[in-house]
């Protein structure tokens, strides 16, 4: 067995759903592309997507020793039955990064004694264009809402990589565009934040107004959503066939049988505990309230002339 091979089993016995194997370069087309997103201003005020541009577009920036890269994708996807308000669903579980990274860690320090190599673990949390080498890697493709589609699991997917210092015989890319002629995605948005070519414009996203925002007052209209958007991923006709995630971690906790009053009337503590251990937490509990009285209608008192 090769020991690309050797590798890719060792982590799909360990349960993840993807693996795929990539080089370190990123296509020309697509820093053109990410260049004209940041010169735009569609990153609205994230401004270490800017601030790390040399990093996001040369994987040697961020660990001069990286000769290969391993993409790992897990489902997460469970079924969920809102009220009056939804939250993202792969905020409902415990948080992705820490579950994720805790695994990968003890199969590559396995692997990295057993092979004798170094690595990096990055689950979301780094410099790096995950989805540009998912597609490397040959695990999907990006969709027209710019999140990655695997033709079978669709695109509920968490996405990690390991950068390695070792030679890797790359996969094949995903090569097709499955999306077709389907504007499901663009047409639905509530707040028309996907634009042409694989666009999105942070300053119209929900997810961005919920989650990175750090503001008093949110500055589009939505109705529903406390954390987070899931819209264009409930229309995507890659999302019909979506198979319940097989992680007890990922299964959704028991959050969503509060009322958007209670929700608003919880303490910092209750929040913390409530929320423990969950990405919801990213948001904080000031956020989090001022979520809530932005779908309730009301305006922060901070925020009343």
């Amino acid at each position: 067995m090769s020991i690309e091979n050797y590798i890719k089993n060792k982590i799909l016995e360990s349960g993840f759903d993807l693996v795929g194997i990539t080089d370190i370069y990123i296509p020309e087309y697509i820093k053109s592309a990410f260049l004209n997103w940041i010169n735009k201003g569609f990153y609205a005020d994230m401004d270490y997507m800017k601030n790390n541009l040399e990093k996001r577009l040369n994987l040697k920036k961020v660990w001069e020793n990286v000769r290969s890269v391993i993409v790992v994708g897990k489902n997460y996807y469970k079924s969920v039955q809102y009220k009056d308000y939804k939250i993202s669903i792969y905020a409902l579980s415990k948080d992705y990064h820490k579950v994720m990274k805790k695994k990968l860690l003890k199969i590559f320090k396995e692997l990295s004694k057993e092979l004798n190599f170094n690595f990096k673990i990055y689950v979301d949390t780094g410099p790096i264009l995950e989805k540009v080498f998912a597609q490397k890697a040959g695990l999907g493709w990006q969709g027209k809402n710019s999140i990655l589609i695997n033709p079978k699991l669709g695109s509920y997917i968490f996405l990690s990589v390991i950068l390695v210092d070792i030679e890797l015989k790359p996969d094949k890319p995903f090569m097709y565009d499955f999306c077709g002629k389907c504007n499901n995605c663009i047409l639905a948005c509530p707040t028309n934040a996907i634009l042409n070519n694989r666009t999105v414009d942070a300053n119209k996203c929900i997810s961005y107004w919920t989650i990175e925002y750090k503001g008093d007052e949110i500055k589009i209209e939505y109705n529903d959503w406390v954390f987070g958007c899931d819209v264009c991923q409930v229309v995507c006709p890659w999302n019909n066939k979506a198979i319940e995630t097989d992680w007890k971690e990922f299964k959704v906790l028991d959050v969503l049988n509060y009322s958007l009053v209670e929700l608003l009337n919880l303490t910092e503590d209750e929040y913390n505990k409530l929320f423990q251990g969950m990405p919801i937490k990213r948001a904080n509990y000031k956020r989090f309230k001022r979520n809530i009285m932005h779908i309730m209608g009301k305006v922060p008192s901070s925020c009343k002339h």
